[in-house]
């Protein structure tokens, strides 16, 4: 397995992994499709073009099997802080070490905060395995309620 940083080459299989992904994971949450395969791709054609925060892929076998974003937090109260904004891998590869090689791109020796939806434990206990804890930020706003997860921090315990 690769872990490399995103091209513009990579954005159908970053769609297809974030679309297959989704919806795996919404069984049992509740989710809905949220969007169209096109308007993925448009998302991450914009968001490698302008370079909006980091995107890595991991590639096995020639093709995108995971992927994850990460960059300056969007939350006020976590400004200055890393955000990771999404990490999806690809359903047939869940629990080989994907997600964690994924993780591993991302800064450790800062806070990093992440939102995930309260129904996921599957993603909850990913998370918490790599030292993710509730900060107490909830927003029932979207289409699931989420939870902030944090690790770093003071607060973090």
């Amino acid at each position: 397995m690769l872990i490399r940083h995103a091209l513009a080459q990579d954005i159908p299989g970053i769609v297809a992994v974030h679309v297959a992904a989704w919806d795996a994971a919404k069984d049992g949450l509740d989710l809905p499709s949220r969007r169209s395969p096109e308007d993925r791709a448009r998302h991450w054609s914009t968001v490698i073009a302008e370079g909006a925060g980091e995107v890595w892929v991991a590639e096995d076998g020639g093709g995108v099997c995971g992927f994850v974003a990460f960059g300056p937090s969007r939350d006020d109260d976590r400004a200055g802080e890393t955000e990771v904004y999404t990490l999806y891998v690809a359903p047939e590869r869940w629990g080989r070490g994907v997600g964690s090689a994924l993780m591993d791109q991302v800064p450790a020796q800062r806070i990093v905060s992440l939102w995930v939806a309260e129904g996921n434990d599957r993603a909850r206990r990913f998370y918490a395995d790599r030292g993710f804890v509730p900060d107490g930020a909830r927003d029932a706003g979207h289409h699931v309620p989420v939870m902030r997860l944090a690790r770093g921090c003071a607060s973090c315990t």
